[in-house]
């Protein structure tokens, strides 16, 4: 039996509504064929669909990032503002295909204000200028008599954008990114950028280009470029584009750990580099999803399974209990790609992973408990391929050979628990074992447990391989949980295996 006690009387801090945030690039029928169809019976007005629409203001996101991803490293804004029919089309250099410019900067506004999401737009640092960003700052946010702002108003937008968060570049340390930088020459030019864009507008939010595994990197960018930003950009794609292998239960449960041990060396090396231990900064988790994009399979339903499910519930709870140092978090992709919703035609398809948006986004407005915890704990793979850490020395002087575990433990229960002016409190439980039902008990301090009612909602099927798919709509989703009892002065329930669930206690 696993046995809670959450206390209900000292709320530790809110969870951060932007964590509930989403990601958009002009690739692999992200927007073009996915978002933004004009020429689709189910599109709009401005030529969005309306049932992508629907289902992505279904999860409640909180903020949308755009234009990248690798493909702002050569995107010129100017070329996607004004009448549709006067945009350039251009040779799109991150994915190597042909970009029309036919959705750009006041269509991106658009959707988001349809989708009730704040705007990031990150700026071009490959081949873009400091002056270029200033530009699109001004176009978005300015109110004077000014060339950009008056452009705006020609183009029919007569009030300002107000684009709060901007991104300095993206990825600006990988060679597959143009015009890429070390950080020393990265932490130079971002800081012209940051002046520039701030000169226009003061109040504006930015966002650093970090690297979550490299303490190296984030050290030497905060040290120079600290005071200037609000946050430090982290991503991650745990399979294809990162150290973990396709189709293994027991590591997938180890992802979000990995991904927690990336965050604490970001925030560490953050602290070192401003010499602040009192952080102001935030860690901004702006591309993550356990699959990259050039997966075998990627836009195949089948792949995305309640296995991903329950890892990106994994995810989505360490955020939440990490409010505090995450300022925003961006799930890449939402739509197409190894995105949660698929177009097929005139139909979609709601992955795997949909339902736990839907469920989890229930957190929003509410404030993180403390949780202890005592119960089983399962042997899981140890992650070796981590790349973290400085290679060895070659000399021991300890006496014994170093050698890393093949195995960690960890626990088989995942809880995150959160309370509500209204003093309903929320409880995240996510049940990591293949195959194993787990009681558990729970203690409220500062509420009267046998007072209290709760019920459960629950994502579960029997086989972790269960998709949604066009013909299998419906395999993975929410359902009615197990019943709650209370004897003994606790909450009493069996968390089923491999199973995200969500309990209510009011």
């Amino acid at each position: 039996m696993t046995r809670l006690t959450i206390d209900t009387r000292c709320p530790l801090f809110p969870v951060e509504e932007k964590l509930f945030g989403h990601f958009t690039e002009h690739a692999f029928g992200n927007i073009y064929g996915g978002l933004y169809d004009p020429d689709s019976p189910m599109a709009d007005e401005a030529g969005l669909r309306r049932d992508v629409l629907e289902a992505v203001r279904r999860v409640h996101p909180r903020i949308l990032r755009y234009p990248g991803g690798n493909f702002v490293s050569n995107y010129h804004w100017e070329d996607g503002i004004g009448p549709k029919e006067n945009r350039k089309r251009v040779f799109e250099y991150a994915w190597l295909t042909e970009e029309s410019n036919q959705f750009g900067t006041a269509d991106f506004i658009g959707l988001c204000r349809k989708i009730g999401a704040e705007p990031l737009i990150c700026v071009n640092m490959g081949s873009g200028t400091p002056e270029e960003a200033m530009h699109w700052v001004e176009y978005c946010n300015g109110t004077g008599n000014t060339y950009y702002a008056n452009l705006r108003r020609q183009h029919g937008y007569e009030e300002p954008f107000g684009v709060k968060y901007w991104g300095l570049g993206n990825e600006m340390y990988g060679p597959w990114q143009m015009q890429n930088l070390s950080a020393e020459d990265y932490a130079k030019s971002a800081f012209q950028f940051a002046k520039a864009i701030r000169w226009v507008d003061p109040s504006v939010k930015l966002v650093a280009c970090g690297l979550q595994d490299s303490a190296d990197w984030n050290y030497t960018v905060m040290k120079a470029i600290g005071p200037m930003v609000d946050y430090l950009s982290a991503h991650h794609y745990a399979v294809g584009w990162g150290p973990f292998e396709d189709h293994s239960f027991p590591e997938s449960m180890t992802i979000a750990d990995h991904m927690e041990r990336l965050h604490r060396l970001t925030l560490s090396a953050m602290r070192a580099g401003m010499n602040d231990p009192d952080l102001r900064c935030r860690v901004a988790w702006d591309e993550w999803n356990m699959f990259g994009w050039v997966v075998p399979g990627v836009n195949e339903d089948a792949r995305y399974t309640l296995t991903d499910a329950i890892v990106t519930a994994l995810i989505l709870s360490m955020f939440i209990r990490n409010s505090d140092t995450i300022g925003m978090a961006n799930y890449s992709t939402f739509v197409n790609i190894n995105g949660a919703v698929k177009v097929h035609g005139d139909r979609l398809v709601l992955r795997a992973q949909y339902p736990v948006f839907e469920l989890l986004s229930e957190f929003i407005g509410k404030q993180v408990l403390d949780v202890r915890q005592s119960g089983p704990k399962m042997t899981v793979p140890s992650l070796k391929a981590s790349g973290i850490g400085r290679p060895p020395l070659g000399i021991n002087l300890s006496g014994a050979a170093e050698k890393k575990p093949d195995t960690a433990q960890v626990p088989v229960l995942d809880c995150t628990a959160a309370i509500g002016e209204d003093g309903q409190v929320l409880l995240c439980i996510i049940n990591k074992s293949l195959d194993a039902d787990i009681p558990l008990g729970i203690k409220l301090q500062g509420m009267e447990t046998g007072k209290c009612t709760a019920s459960v909602r629950t994502i579960f099927h029997e086989s972790v391989d269960a998709a949604n798919t066009l013909e299998n709509p419906d395999c993975v989703r929410i359902a009615e949980g197990f019943p709650v009892e209370v004897r003994d002065g606790m909450l009493h329930t069996c968390i089923h295996r491999h199973s995200v669930n969500l309990m209510e206690i009011r």
